[in-house]
């Protein structure tokens, strides 16, 4: 891949289903040194059964090996703290998303990065999806005229998706804000600041959850634009759809499947056209590798920097506290 340097040395932090599926990507990309630390054995156990890799003792020990970058993959109250402590080693960070639990230490992880002159890229990948990449450009074409409302919508049964559910922080505290892409589409595809968040939020499924199992939001971007942002953890099937509505017709993206994906369009002259495609989960996240790594060997900017994911962090604030929930959890 032009622009990646095959002898940069990796220290993934985190051996969850991420800090997994990035170790097998950037092992497919030609990277020889990549290294991994995880406090939980059987997560360590299970990387290195699907990827070659050097196991670090420690997260710190894995930072006094001086690699050229990190990947935290890491619950969402640690990334600042751990990105921090990587970038006073001197990595460049690649972070998962969100960027954090809360906004409280994103100024301070901004001033580091600077001092330090290193990189720290957010890992939204559905920025890279191939459907809504497409539908972006069919937006900035003009073709359908300008941008007026969005719609996302994410449903899921997070029974089915996680069975170990009840013992996860999400059921007891965030609940379906942790869904937070479908946030993070409508601040990429409206393109400017957002005047009001407003937030209804309930436990109304048969889930048996302690936080929301239901989020409807609504965002009012400055230019005359507005979002609705539907998430829940109970629907089946799972279903996943992104809807633009302009002045001359409507795009939208769904795509349910990981290996599937419809974008629709219609123009101003009411006639639906339909395209499938074939996908790969895999694509998204090599190309945000990708895009990170050549960053770093470069010196270019990183495309989903600390300030842009810091957006979609601080609108879920204003959502949760809109819908009277604390904004950090108690303890």
């Amino acid at each position: 891949m032009v622009g990646v340097d095959p002898r940069s040395s990796v220290l993934i932090a985190g051996c969850g289903s991420i800090g997994r599926r990035h170790a097998r990507i950037l092992r497919g990309m030609g990277l020889d040194d990549i290294r991994v630390c995880d406090p939980l054995a059987a997560q360590v156990e299970a990387l290195t059964r699907e990827t070659p890799v050097r196991v670090d003792p420690s997260f710190e020990a894995g930072l006094a090996s001086q690699p050229d970058a990190v990947w935290v993959c890491t619950p969402p109250k640690m990334h600042i703290p751990m990105a921090i402590q990587a970038l006073a080693a001197g990595a460049h960070v690649f972070c998962e998303k969100p960027l954090a639990d809360s906004s409280r230490d994103i100024d301070d992880l901004i001033a580091v990065s600077t001092k330090t002159r290193r990189q720290v890229m957010t890992g939204l990948c559905f920025r890279y999806h191939h459907g809504l990449l497409k539908a972006k450009g069919l937006l900035a074409s003009g073709k359908f005229g300008r941008l007026v409302g969005i719609r996302c919508l994410m449903g899921e049964h997070f029974p089915t998706v996680r069975p170990d559910y009840r013992t996860l922080f999400t059921s007891q505290y965030s609940g379906a804000f942790d869904l937070t892409h479908e946030v993070d589409l409508a601040v990429w595809l409206a393109g400017r600041p957002v005047k009001r968040v407003r937030c209804v939020a309930g436990t109304c499924s048969d889930v048996e959850m302690a936080a929301p199992d239901l989020v409807e939001m609504a965002i009012e971007f400055e230019g005359r634009c507005l979002a609705s942002i539907h998430l829940d953890f109970f629907q089946k099937p799972r279903r996943r759809q992104t809807e633009l509505l302009c002045t001359d017709g409507v795009i939208m993206v769904e795509f349910a499947r990981w290996d599937h994906c419809t974008l629709s369009t219609a123009g101003a002259e009411g006639i639906w056209s339909h395209e499938e495609m074939k996908t790969d989960r895999d694509d998204m996240f090599r190309a945000e590798d990708g895009a990170f790594l050549a960053a770093v060997a470069t010196g270019g900017a990183v495309e989903c920097g600390i300030a842009e994911a810091q957006k979609s962090v601080e609108i879920i604030e204003r959502a949760m506290a809109d819908a009277g929930m604390a904004v950090e959890p108690m303890g």
